[in-house]
């Protein structure tokens, strides 16, 4: 499997004044889903060369903004403009339903371009063209978040969502080749609801993958350097670790190192 990062940035300041990319990722393989596509994923693909029209599913882990924002692009460039009707939507019941805290971020409209749709909830199952997806919990203001692990050819690839720390998490990505973490804030600034470089480094301790990867990044850990943060996870956890940028690419291959360039 390949992972392009699209855009590595969150939370509301990052998204406004795009001081990195808030475009999520896609993982290619025997399937090509993009995960959480927020504002400017349709034009980072453009500009990272991603032919849309090949996607085979497009994937929201919850309702906010820099998650979603450009979900209903994706699912038009996937489908052809409506023309075809292809493809997987796979999302959060506040995604693609919506509830009383939350619009649906996926219209009605977009809905019915799709072949195929899945309103998931953590410990769900399903597959995309051989690629198998198990939906995993998260601890997040918007309750419906859900993350993902996929495995193909042998291969696990992890990605947390936005969470806090769960107990569970640790046994949920065991066995990982690659764990994509989204670490908002840097050690010694917990916010919430998601992960800081010290709950990152207490999964991994218990998960050990072969690799991690954060990403996601908050003013904070845009302050405090992620580099410089993923140095630190890697030190204390034991598992390789590298802070993503926009534009890298990482391959899970046997045999392969973490492949990184930046456009």
């Amino acid at each position: 499997m390949e992972i392009t990062f699209c855009g590595t940035g969150g939370a509301r300041f990052v998204v406004l004044r795009q001081l990195r990319a808030t475009a999520g990722f896609i993982v290619r393989g025997k399937a090509s889903i993009y995960f959480d596509p927020g504002p400017g994923a349709l034009l980072r693909s453009l500009q990272l060369g991603v032919d849309l029209g090949k996607l085979d599913a497009v994937a929201i882990s919850h309702a906010h903004i820099d998650h979603s924002n450009d979900a209903n692009l994706l699912v038009e460039a996937m489908t052809n403009g409506g023309k075809r009707r292809r493809g997987m939507l796979i999302g959060s019941s506040s995604a693609l339903e919506g509830n009383d805290r939350f619009d649906r971020v996926v219209s009605l409209y977009h809905q019915r371009m799709v072949e195929r749709k899945f309103i998931v909830k953590a410990g769900d199952k399903l597959s995309v063209k051989g690629v198998e997806v198990e939906v995993t919990p998260t601890k997040h203001e918007d309750e419906t978040g859900v993350g993902f692990k996929l495995t193909s050819s042998g291969r696990t690839v992890g990605y947390t969502g936005d969470t806090d720390y769960l107990p569970e998490l640790g046994r949920i990505f065991s066995g990982c080749d690659c764990l994509i973490l989204n670490n908002l804030k840097p050690a010694g600034c917990h916010y919430p609801g998601h992960l800081d470089s010290e709950l990152s480094i207490r999964i991994l301790k218990e998960a050990r993958p072969k690799k991690a990867v954060i990403q996601h990044f908050g003013m904070g850990m845009l302050r405090a350097g992620p580099e410089a943060e993923a140095r630190l996870i890697q030190k204390e956890s034991g598992v390789e670790t590298v802070a993503a940028k926009d534009g890298m690419v990482v391959t899970v291959e046997e045999g392969k190192k973490l492949l990184d360039f930046q456009e």
